[in-house]
């Protein structure tokens, strides 16, 4: 493997010293934007219970957490690493209840159904063997008319990125609004946005 396979595959699970410092740091550069973009879309209310998959370094859990003063913020990440991270940043609102983290596969959430009033996911389609899978969890665990924001980077941005060689899944628009028609949500928006890396699209869709 090469350095960018070693980039890549540390993207996709951050993991050691190279994943807890290099990559984490990395992703809170680059991903300022887009976390603003999904967090502006999720449109927050004060009680919601809002699950965020795959949160990395914890940026975008930071910004919301104020947001939701009589709700909750629950975060899941395939990394062990990250969620270590995440437990010693936000020591204090895990004790608290205020904040909770788990180390699990977008393929299985462990939360039961109707738990979540809202759910976001940044930059995490791309590793997704079946997406289906992850959406069809996603439904399961919203309540009734719950809003989830996926938010990536199109095919053209990630192709100019020199990723796709390495085992990404890149997306058109239309082919997420398609996955996200038959995983059964609604009500489905693109609104596009653009950071450091280039063009970048929040897709909101509600539970049906």
């Amino acid at each position: 493997m090469g350095m960018s396979g070693f980039i890549a595959s540390q993207l996709r699970k951050p993991s050691g010293l190279f994943g807890r410092v290099v990559i984490s740091n990395r992703l809170k550069r680059s991903n300022v934007a887009i976390n603003q973009a999904t967090l502006t879309v999720l449109a927050l209310e004060p009680d919601d219970r809002v699950l965020e998959v795959g949160f990395g370094p914890g940026d975008l859990i930071s910004r919301m957490a104020p947001l939701v003063p009589a709700g909750s913020v629950s975060g899941v990440d395939f990394s062990q690493d990250m969620v270590a991270l995440c437990a010693k940043r936000f020591a204090a609102s895990t004790r608290s209840g205020r904040i909770e983290l788990r180390c699990a596969s977008a393929e299985a959430l462990p939360y039961g159904d109707g738990r979540f009033t809202k759910a976001c996911s940044v930059n995490t389609v791309y590793f997704w063997s079946d997406p289906a899978v992850p959406l069809s969890e996603f439904r399961r665990v919203l309540v009734d008319g719950g809003r989830l924001v996926l938010s990536f980077s199109p095919r053209a941005t990630m192709q100019s990125l020199g990723v796709a060689q390495h085992g990404f899944a890149l997306y058109d628009p239309d082919q997420i609004r398609v996955l996200l028609g038959d995983a059964g949500f609604g009500g489905i928006e693109m609104v596009p946005g653009d950071g450091p890396r280039g063009e970048f699209v929040c897709a909101i869709a509600v539970k049906q």
